[in-house]
């Protein structure tokens, strides 16, 4: 546990001059309705009372590596509390995520969302490629980091549910 807080306050320190106006651990998470691949509709307020990790991912080689550790992390916890999402924040189109998502070395084991206005992205100010959240099951912003393994979210997720 002293690992997992000291790492993911290290990383809002390291992070927090580049996230000026982000959403911060403790602030309630920006709200946001989404399609996923699928073109089934989600919102985060309809998540409330569910531990929620959101991967914000653009078509790069680290966010694929970030789905494979939340692949992982479902893996490892399946509770229907928790609720894994990944979004593509960089307003790709849906035939250029459905072609990226055919080269990860495995399937992901959680819906996979398009923003094509960028919505989400502007929201939190991403910055970094990936960018993990996890908003606890009231619907404030736990936590905020560049990629982190399953080693790390497994704990502290299970601490939350």
């Amino acid at each position: 546990m002293n690992k997992i807080l000291t790492f993911l306050m290290i990383s809002f320190f390291w992070v927090s001059p580049a996230l000026a106006g982000a959403p911060v651990a403790g602030d309630k998470a920006p709200g946001f309705t989404l399609k996923s691949m699928n073109g089934e509709t989600l919102s985060l307020e309809s998540l409330k009372g569910k531990v929620v990790l959101v991967g914000m991912f653009h078509i790069c080689v680290p966010c694929m590596n970030q789905a494979m550790e939340f692949n992982k992390v479902r893996d490892q916890i399946a509770s229907d509390k928790l609720v894994i999402v990944g979004v593509n924040t960089s307003g790709d189109s849906r035939q250029d995520v459905a072609d990226y998502l055919k080269g990860f070395p495995q399937p992901v084991k959680f819906p996979y969302f398009l923003d094509p206005e960028m919505s989400v992205h502007k929201a939190y100010v991403q910055r970094d490629m990936p960018t993990v959240l996890i908003i606890d099951s009231e619907g404030v912003l736990k936590a905020r980091s560049p990629s982190v393994g399953a080693d790390q979210l497994v704990p502290y997720l299970k601490k939350l549910l």
